[in-house]
């Protein structure tokens, strides 16, 4: 029997908090999984259909293993106690109905050079916190994006993110969060295929949060794909608010909250956290396309990272405090719209947080130690 081809290959975090290897092969063969010298079986995750000519496979591993192969690809090994963690998010190439970046402009979309940039950095863990495909219209008349794939399938999803992150497959293992452009009705089918951290692939338009212990860190995982950034949803919000206990719940020692929407500027996510963030060391989100820390009172702070390839927006860091409703802001906040990444590094205080351009050049510097952010 012929072995397919890999095409993709990673190392991720699931749902169950074990660490699991993901492959996507060209046909229904799942390839083989290698792991400290012994043959582990990996599973097909979903088959072929029409907007998708390829196969998913996952296998779960040990969070002790040591040496990884799917096939002839050497995986990274699952973190443990991380001392490096690379934070990032809000990735893809934007192409809508009447504007585009220029995808194939290293300066316009810089994703390919940032997870080049990142591999060079050998980080134990990477952190996407969601938004990963933006080419989801045609390129528009006066685009420099012409014959660029869009929509959900699988030509847009390897363009935009599993053919330019493969460097950060070989170098790292990943945590990845949902974003609002993963919505069912977006760019569902695919996220819930590819990436989604749960054993169904059939969309849901919320899932329930998740934890992942990786020695002297846990990081618990919330899925606000769907939170309305300026109203609260009357509909959503129980559901929300029984989540939000249930986060409260899974902060165990040194906690890092995820997420994609910044819940303190977020209507759904605000009104229904009550004090469920309280026992975090910090909270880490994206959809905002630039990097910004904020302090609030009795909170942990909140860090966003979303200058990772989508069109920057604005700074308006200095606005953010107008957005948290009856929360207190402390202090400035700080803001930085450039392309780039955050590399964070444990300190005997804290984490040292190193902000990077595409290139891999530092461009400033913060700290976060005792529940406060400064940079």
């Amino acid at each position: 029997m012929l072995l397919a081809a890999v095409l993709s290959a990673w190392l991720q975090y699931a749902a169950d908090g074990e660490p699991h290897a993901r492959a996507v092969v060209s046909d229904s063969a799942c390839p083989p999984l290698t792991v400290d010298g012994r043959t582990v079986p990996m599973t097909e995750r979903a088959g072929k259909s029409a907007q998708f000519d390829d196969v998913v496979c996952d296998a779960a591993l040990a969070a002790s293993a040591k040496r990884i192969r799917i096939g002839d690809r050497p995986l990274p090994a699952p973190a443990r106690n991380p001392r490096t963690i690379v934070v990032l998010g809000d990735t893809g190439c934007r192409i809508s109905t009447f504007t585009a970046q220029s995808c194939d402009d290293p300066s316009a979309w810089p994703f390919p050079r940032i997870t080049r940039s990142i591999a060079a950095v050998h980080p134990n863990l990477v952190i996407h916190v969601g938004d990963y495909l933006y080419r989801e219209h045609q390129c528009p008349p006066l685009g420099d994006c012409a014959g660029s794939p869009h929509g959900d399938d699988a030509p847009a999803w390897y363009a935009d993110f599993l053919t330019p992150a493969a460097p950060v497959f070989a170098s790292a293992p990943l945590l990845l969060l949902r974003g609002n452009h993963e919505e069912c009705d977006r760019n569902g089918v695919g996220w819930f295929r590819y990436l989604d951290p749960r054993a169904t692939t059939a969309c849901s338009e919320a899932t329930e949060p998740y934890a992942v212990d990786l020695g002297g860190l846990r990081i618990v995982a919330f899925d606000s794909a769907v939170a309305e950034d300026r109203k609260v949803d009357p509909a959503r919000a129980p559901v929300y608010r029984k989540q939000f206990a249930t986060v409260r719940e899974l902060a165990k020692g040194p906690s890092w909250f995820v997420t994609h929407r910044p819940p303190y500027t977020n209507d759904d996510e605000r009104s229904a956290m009550g004090g469920a963030l309280e026992p975090f060391d910090a909270v880490l989100a994206g959809h905002i396309h630039f990097f910004a820390a904020m302090n609030v009172a009795s909170l942990p702070p909140l860090l966003i990272n979303g200058e990772g390839g989508a069109k920057l927006d604005p700074n308006y860091a200095g606005l953010l405090g107008l957005a948290v409703g009856d929360l207190h802001v402390q202090g400035d906040v700080f803001g930085s719209a450039r392309f780039g990444f955050g590399v964070y590094t444990r300190t005997s205080a804290g984490w040292a947080i190193s902000l990077r351009d595409a290139d891999g050049s530092e461009r400033a510097r913060c700290t976060l130690a005792n529940r406060s952010v400064h940079c």
